[in-house]
């Protein structure tokens, strides 16, 4: 793939992530990772995971601090159907998880997770792609969405998006995508002003320029409408950044954009002008990996309702130990500040933070065994509203690709 299009489909795929879901229950890696010969695979996985939660309720300090902690066995089936061809791309994947509590047995739930990925290159100069996923999760707290309080209820994401990509000269390519996102809670009634859900839908297109073998410069442009559960008005935000693209040497790379965010007026809310920016640095070889990523932008709000502007500060790394690349190391950490900008709503600024880190051993390229912890924390700022949640576990997964002829 020439370099200009890698540039356009790392845009078109960092533009989508913004609005994007990831969240998983199930803490750890999703398993060994699989290996695809040409034409059809299926990879059966099934796991079970032992964890300590310190706040199952995820309740606010000082609430349920002394019986709110429990042991949670997990039981996670899955599989995995690819296709490799010489122009096209698709994979299938379900997984599932059972969390069983020793105490809280009120608690057990089936959480779900599926997704359908297309990739195809019509011509060495045109790619498209096409994607659908959908997540039943049982708290809130692994939902990776701004302005979302963390509680014990259920949560349901669905999004569909797809994209092209065209190079239409050696040095210049557009990419374009579409993203549709839809969000629910379990929510009672004295929670339905602060888990809200609602539905996006974004438009994201980008220019990209290559300078020489090492940068590449152009712009971005997004459309994003909003709506909001229990909102009487949509919200419309549009986003205009240059770019640029720069290969600091063949391990280290920069991406970054600055511009402006708008929000238009309604009814209930002015107009509203701000900068948008981010930047992100990343590092790849003899598989380590390190990323570093801040993002500001303006985003809508599915806990509270309305449009925040949302900080996010993120770190990720991932190593060999022992020399041996049977044993690993991952962490990731992410920082995000939320801050309401529309008026006539029962916002609350929210502070979140999330870290995971897996220490994991592959014994046989069909099973994998981990040890993991992670530690989520969110304030709103008022009295009472600091949530700390932390979890630590071992798990085993096994699966095996078996060729389908």
């Amino acid at each position: 793939m020439r370099e200009s299009v890698r540039i356009a489909l790392v845009l078109a795929a960092a533009a989508m992530l913004v609005a994007g879901v990831q969240a998983q229950e199930r803490l750890g890696s999703a398993g060994p990772a699989p290996s695809y010969a040409p034409g059809w695979t299926f990879t059966p996985m099934f796991g079970v995971a032992e964890t300590y939660d310190d706040n199952v309720s995820l309740s606010g300090t000082g609430s349920a601090d002394s019986l709110n902690d429990d042991r949670i066995a997990t039981y996670f089936p899955g599989a995995d159907l690819n296709y490799n061809g010489r122009h096209t791309n698709t994979n299938a994947e379900y997984t599932g998880s059972f969390l069983q509590y020793s105490t809280f047995s009120a608690l057990n739930r089936w959480d779900q997770h599926g997704k359908v990925d297309v990739r195809r290159d019509e011509t060495a100069r045109l790619k498209w792609m096409a994607h659908a996923n959908y997540t039943a999760l049982p708290t809130t707290d692994v939902v990776d969405l701004g302005g979302i309080p963390f509680s014990r209820r259920g949560a349901q994401t669905a999004t569909f998006r797809g994209g092209v990509t065209y190079e239409f000269t050696p040095r210049d390519a557009i990419s374009s995508s579409a993203d549709y996102q839809r969000v629910s809670f379990d929510r009672p009634e004295e929670l339905r002003a602060f888990l809200r859900g609602g539905r996006v839908f974004e438009v994201a297109n980008g220019w990209r320029h290559k300078i020489d073998s090492r940068t590449a410069l152009g712009a971005d442009y997004s459309f994003r409408r909003a709506a909001i559960t229990g909102d009487i008005e949509t919200f419309n935000l549009h986003s205009v950044q240059a770019a640029v693209d720069y290969e600091i040497d063949p391990s280290w790379s920069l991406s970054a954009a600055g511009g402006v965010v708008y929000l238009q007026s309604t009814p209930t809310t002015l107009a509203s002008t701000g900068p948008a920016w981010r930047i992100a640095l990343g590092h790849h070889r003899n598989s380590r990996t390190f990323t570093v990523h801040y993002v500001r932008s303006y985003i809508p709000s599915f806990g509270f309702g309305g449009t925040i502007q949302n900080q996010e500060a993120g770190v990720s790394y991932h190593t060999p130990l022992f020399n041996d690349r049977r044993w690993y190391f991952d962490n990731s950490a992410t920082f995000r500040n939320d801050t309401p900008l529309t008026e006539g709503f029962q916002q609350l600024p929210l502070r979140s933070f999330r870290f995971y880190s897996t220490i994991g051993w592959v014994p046989q390229p069909w099973v994998r065994i981990e040890g993991f912890y992670a530690r989520t924390q969110q304030t709103s700022l008022r009295p009472g509203g600091q949530v700390y949640r932390d979890r630590i576990g071992v798990q085993v997964v096994t699966s095996k690709p078996m060729r389908m002829q």
